[in-house]
């Protein structure tokens, strides 16, 4: 089981975390049929076999330059049926919510982000909040107001939804446009990884928008605080961790990824439990 630390346990209590919620979270559920939805490579190499399975593609999406690859894909399949292919995949086949999307709403952090095109999360947040979740990407003109004075809950769709298609960040010419255009939303999540601690539940850390938004800050303010990120146990060379680990300034915590990596799951359970007794601790001791 993963052993959650005072510093983790202590940010999401007095909700001074974000939650980062990746593909590996949504592929927990699955819809009537049984069918989870892909991984962002597993769907870029079957967008690709509908355009020939191009060499160069493929070399790409090995090499892990996805947002090439996946540049590459749209141009041959065209704006429309890369869109349709998108919601054919990640919204339209109903994926059901799975119990790691409850012990992550039940951590109550007024901040949860993700990459993820697909609505699952959003989906359960918003029945179970009884429509009080706040939703916003990077193109919400009035971002900055709900960080700072709305009084929901916010969830951030860093890339963009399926069901808003013409918003979606897909490509490396995407990024870059979003990032010009969108400053003032960019500006904001490197200011919340100044003074928030990052807990990344279901992502790698080859994500490039992950990885150049934490890099950025390290570089340029050269201290930030530690964030977190949940791992498969062997899933990344030891290496790679430590260059991550000081390029990013994460700290991983590793669990066991036998029968769907349940342990996440049951983990992310404990945490639950220990934030709220850490809540009922600082409401008794008035030492918010």
């Amino acid at each position: 089981m993963i052993a959650w630390s005072d510093e983790l346990v202590s940010a999401v209590a007095r909700r001074r975390s974000v939650i980062m919620i990746g593909s590996g979270v949504s592929r927990n559920s699955t819809n009537a049929e049984g069918r989870r939805p892909a991984t962002w490579v597993d769907f870029l190499k079957s967008a690709s076999e509908k355009t020939g399975s191009p060499q160069v593609v493929t070399d790409l999406i090995d090499q892990r330059d996805y947002l090439t690859a996946c540049e590459l894909i749209k141009k041959k399949l065209g704006d429309d049926e890369f869109v349709n292919l998108v919601q054919a995949e990640y919204q339209r086949p109903g994926y059901r919510p799975a119990p790691i999307h409850e012990h992550i709403y039940n951590l109550d952090s007024s901040i949860v982000a993700t990459p993820n095109f697909d609505l699952i999360y959003d989906t359960y947040a918003y029945n179970a909040s009884h429509g009080t979740i706040t939703k916003k990407d990077h193109t919400s003109s009035d971002v900055l107001f709900s960080i700072s004075g709305g009084d929901s809950r916010l969830l951030l769709k860093t890339h963009g939804s399926a069901d808003t298609p013409g918003s979606l960040i897909f490509t490396r010419r995407d990024y870059a446009e979003a990032r010009t255009k969108y400053q003032v939303f960019y500006s904001l999540l490197k200011s919340l990884v100044l003074t928030h601690t990052f807990i990344f539940i279901g992502c790698g850390i080859d994500d490039p928008d992950i990885r150049s938004l934490f890099e950025d800050v390290q570089y340029v303010y050269g201290r930030m605080p530690f964030h977190f990120m949940t791992l498969p146990e062997g899933g990344v060379h030891a290496d790679i961790l430590s260059s991550a680990s000081e390029s990013m300034k994460l700290k991983f915590l590793t669990y066991s990824p036998d029968n769907g990596h349940a342990e996440l799951t049951e983990s992310l359970g404990e945490l639950v439990q220990l934030v709220e007794d850490a809540r009922r601790t600082l409401a008794m001791e008035q030492s918010w």
